[in-house]
């Protein structure tokens, strides 16, 4: 007689293991303990052994299959599975390898940061490519080749301590070598924000039941950076730099004379420029607070950009490979102005970091008198009310005179400063030619 849902509810276990057949080859087997397990029988047309019955000989061996617990699994739910093996059977299909779960992939960590990168970084983060880099040279080289799923909270924790420790470590590139210094507070709090995130991801695309590091916190109140060069530093900055080949030379000089940041001019483009070369214009898209930036150009650094090689195989200003990609390897080309200050010197400045140009430019600004806001304009920041929506030339007479007044105080005679451009060749160009 067939099960019903009435009789199912009143089943109780009796102290024994026993079974209560169904219908279609389904059982219902009740444990001493009262679990109720749901199986069905079949034999898989054709596949007949030597042997035994006619039957046995065309189908098989009878056999089992569990198909799961009741109450959790229906007595209609059980029938439907058990007609789905009963007709894979009949088709001469093994229902045990059919419906056994496939072995999932193991995920590693590298192909969490490949996806993280095609993903999320590439479409929605401006610093994609310093993402990537700082995961490639944190995360990549220790966990790389590890399973997603056994990174563990102390796993976490050990590896910022190991990039919170600085350490020196030598580079070597096509074009020589150069020491640096990896890692600090710094690094450590960037290496904890874009993992985590990046975990968090692997939780949001299902590669991870839950994200480990969540709970991680920054071991470091970081202090703002307050570094700024004095007048000295800067213009012995800027002669170091007027000493280096395109494309870094100029690429230094023109942040310390517009105040922009490290990848404003990095990926600068030829047709950002007016066709009078005196401003650059950046678009909404490519600038940091997501609305386009003016920045008028000095006659100082007029002179760099018309000195600068025209690119042939792409629109980048500023690139090793004639404007087909962007200028990189920031960190050499630090160590290597580094180093020229050093000859100048005989002794390094205290350590201080490109974006310190920046903040430098904004403190001698004031001292020179010019107004609180239009530092802040020329610094690209944002100022608040409707009009800083939508007057895109807002306060631009006003920063073209700061930043030229900015750029007499640090090279006041540009007609005498050498500006090395393609191939290491020396291009000077006096005032009058700007």
């Amino acid at each position: 007689m067939p099960l019903t849902d009435t009789r199912l509810r009143a089943l109780r276990p009796n102290g024994s293991r026993y079974e209560l057949p169904d219908r279609d080859g389904l059982t219902l087997r009740v444990s001493q303990r009262g679990i109720m397990t749901w199986a069905v029988t079949f034999r898989v047309q054709g596949g007949g052994t030597v042997g035994g019955t006619r039957r046995d000989r065309l189908s098989g061996n009878k056999r089992r299959i569990t198909l799961g617990e009741y109450p959790l699994i229906s007595l209609a739910e059980a029938r439907e599975k058990a007609l789905a093996v009963r007709r894979l059977a009949r088709a001469g299909t093994d229902p045990v390898e059919t419906l056994r779960p496939k072995p999932k992939a193991v995920v590693r960590v590298h192909d969490l940061i490949e996806r993280y990168a095609t993903e999320h970084l590439r479409r929605n983060t401006r610093a994609a490519g310093d993402v990537e880099k700082l995961l490639a040279l944190h995360i990549a080289p220790r966990w790389g080749d590890r399973e997603l799923t056994s990174i563990t909270r102390t796993d976490f924790i050990t590896l910022l301590e190991e990039v919170r420790r600085p350490a020196e470590v030598t580079i070597k590139s096509k074009r020589g070598s150069y020491k640096t210094t990896r890692g600090g507070p710094g690094a450590a709090a960037e290496v904890r924000k874009w993992t985590r995130a990046m975990f968090q991801f692997g939780f949001d695309v299902e590669l991870l039941p839950d994200n480990p590091l969540a709970n991680v916190r920054n071991r470091d109140r970081l202090k703002p950076r307050d570094r700024v060069l004095s007048m000295e530093e800067l213009r012995t900055v800027w002669k170091a730099a007027s000493s280096m080949p395109y494309p870094w030379g100029p690429y230094f000089q023109l942040i310390m004379l517009t105040g922009d940041r490290r990848g404003e001019w990095a990926n600068a483009r030829i047709d950002w420029l007016t066709p009078d070369r005196s401003r650059l214009e950046i678009p909404a898209s490519e600038y940091k607070t997501g609305k386009p930036q003016v920045v008028p150009l000095s006659r100082q650094a007029r002179a760099i950009v018309e000195a600068l090689p025209a690119p042939e195989f792409g629109p980048y200003l500023l690139s090793s490979l004639a404007g087909a990609r962007p200028i990189s390897d920031f960190s050499g080309a630090k160590a290597k102005l580094d180093a020229l200050i050093m000859g100048e010197r005989e002794v390094a400045l205290t350590p201080w970091v490109v974006h310190d140009l920046r903040r430098s430019m904004a403190t001698h600004m004031e001292r020179l008198g010019i107004a609180p806001h239009i530092i802040e304009v020329c610094l690209g920041h944002t100022l608040k009310g409707i009009g800083a929506t939508y007057r895109h030339y807002s306060y631009l007479a006003e920063k073209t005179v700061a930043l030229q007044v900015w750029a007499d105080e640090l090279a006041p005679e540009p007609s005498q400063e050498t500006i090395k451009c393609d191939l290491g060749e020396e291009n000077v160009r006096d005032e009058e030619a700007a």
